[in-house]
């Protein structure tokens, strides 16, 4: 009997130290929990902060390409020089552009289209084999980015598409956007449930399918669900 005893007593007393441990393991692990969700809420907290600064930056940047366009199509090679690119785009775009807006009486007819006044830059940038050559464009003026998206149709020239047999225009004339929302455009443009999309002042429009709506991407989170939701 002694020795059973004595078997319950270091019997009961490892239970009692296990309690302990356990209590103690509990509390460590309560705490471990509060940290945790500590750690959870401020990483979510910087993830909006980041997410709020991503948009801020995108939009600063294509506010400053506001006045770029990407055109392509022009008549130009790997060899030609800003100077001949300027003139090209000039002569083939701004002019005809310019004449269909006197027609319109949108511009006086005694307006005088001055290329130093109305180009800033205008340069190539590199193309795949065998592909049309990009041209990036900065005008110095709003107005005449809004007049060349205004009469593109009427004022410039058309070519018949030897794929689908179609006339369209000779010139494909798009807003410079950022990386970011071009990655973003090309997203919407890939889904099945989208009819058409486009960019205006740089942000993104689209159509669904079975709908004339048109819906508006308002932040680079922005997916087909839950802009049409």
């Amino acid at each position: 009997m002694e020795q059973l005893s004595s078997k319950l007593d270091f019997i009961c007393a490892k239970l009692e130290s296990m309690d302990t441990a356990i209590h103690d393991l509990r509390k460590e692990n309560t705490a471990f929990r509060e940290e945790v969700a500590e750690v959870r809420a401020a990483c979510k907290a910087k993830d909006k902060v980041i997410s709020n600064l991503t948009e801020q930056v995108n939009r600063l940047d294509q506010a400053a390409r506001s006045n770029t366009l990407r055109i392509v199509g022009l008549p130009i090679t790997p060899t030609s020089s800003p100077a001949d690119i300027s003139n090209i785009v000039f002569r083939d775009v701004i002019l005809p552009v310019v004449r269909a807006a006197k027609e319109n009486d949108d511009l006086p007819p005694s307006m005088v289209p001055l290329q130093h006044l109305l180009i800033d830059t205008a340069f190539a940038i590199p193309a795949k084999k065998d592909k049309p050559i990009p041209v990036i464009l900065k005008l110095t003026h709003s107005s005449t980015r809004n007049f060349i998206f205004r009469y593109k149709k009427a004022a410039l020239p058309t070519i018949r598409d030897q794929v689908t047999n179609r006339e369209r225009s000779k010139f494909s004339i798009y807003e410079d956007l950022t990386p970011a929302t071009h990655a973003q455009l090309n997203s919407f443009s890939a889904d099945q449930r989208v009819k058409s999309v486009w960019t205006y002042n740089g942000q993104i429009r689209f159509k669904k399918k079975d709908s004339d709506t048109v819906y508006r991407v308002k932040a680079l989170s922005d997916t087909f669900d839950s802009v049409v939701k």
